[in-house]
């Protein structure tokens, strides 16, 4: 079966349905470097490496030919007998991702409890809340132009698909950015660290529950701009995406959906409450 299908796509499904190791390795990085953050840092350094190495082995990959946004086979047999083995790796990946998020918030409201003191929102908060409004603004707009993309390749519209898909990679990039300038500004104007520092001791521990959630956050944010890049290249490669084989657009799509759920949760939380 896996013969005829790649035959049926030339020389793009030559090596498109024969397993991929490296999301694999892009996952043991991870876990190497989230590791080495709980219990020995260098750790962290051998997790960036083969990080690095993960990458360069699916860019390769892709640069010989494997079509990401090629159709798996469905699983069989029972209740996901209609769902592609990709798809149900992706939802998967974000229920994985939705226990990793709520142990840090639960983590973060936990410590907040325990603290003697905590800034009252608008009040004696370092937190730029109009700014960060803006950015959440953003953020959502950005999942409009998201679904607008996946429509515009479903119908076979590649100006909308191409104009859809540069505008959330825009918004994206916009978000990291004011997420950069924000933490700039708090790092060093504000005396807002995730440690103790001399010049505002009593919010260092606002400080840590803040870089981590919204750090994670940014981090998940920043992943999904690459995998972003990506369509955007991939988008005027000509065949590349079609009504009938854009697999690719969907998954891209359900990961940068679920970081713009994960910040209207945050959003409140952090900023707000």
């Amino acid at each position: 079966m896996t013969d005829e299908h790649a035959s049926a796509h030339g020389d793009h499904g030559a090596a498109g349905h024969h397993g991929s190791m490296w999301p694999f390795v892009l996952a043991l990085a991870g876990g190497i470097g989230f590791a080495g953050v709980i219990t020995y840092f260098p750790l962290v350094l051998v997790g960036i490496a083969v990080l690095a190495a993960g990458l360069a082995g699916w860019l390769l990959e892709d640069a010989r030919g494997v079509r990401f946004g090629e159709v798996t086979y469905p699983t069989e047999p029972g209740i996901f007998k209609s769902v592609s083995i990709r798809k149900l790796g992706m939802w998967v990946f974000i229920v994985s991702e939705i226990f990793f998020f709520s142990a840090i918030i639960g983590n973060s409201l936990a410590l907040r409890t325990r603290a003697p003191f905590w800034p009252e929102p608008g009040v004696d908060s370092p937190l730029n809340i109009p700014l960060t409004a803006l950015n959440t603004f953003i953020l959502i707009t950005s999942s409009f132009t998201m679904v607008q993309a996946l429509k515009g390749i479903e119908k076979g519209n590649l100006r909308l698909f191409r104009g859809a898909l540069l505008a959330t990679l825009l918004l994206g990039i916009a978000f990291v950015s004011i997420q950069v300038y924000e933490y700039n500004k708090l790092f060093f104007e504000e005396h807002l660290t995730p440690w103790m520092n001399p010049f505002e001791p009593q919010l260092a521990t606002f400080g840590t529950t803040f870089y981590m959630q919204t750090g994670f956050h940014g981090a998940h944010v920043t992943g999904g701009v690459f995998g972003l890049a990506y369509l955007n290249y991939k988008a005027w490669k000509k065949d590349w995406f079609t009504p009938h084989n854009h697999e690719g657009v969907e998954l891209v799509g359900l990961y940068w959906h679920f970081v713009d759920i994960v910040w209207i949760f945050l959003f409140p939380i952090v900023y707000l409450i």
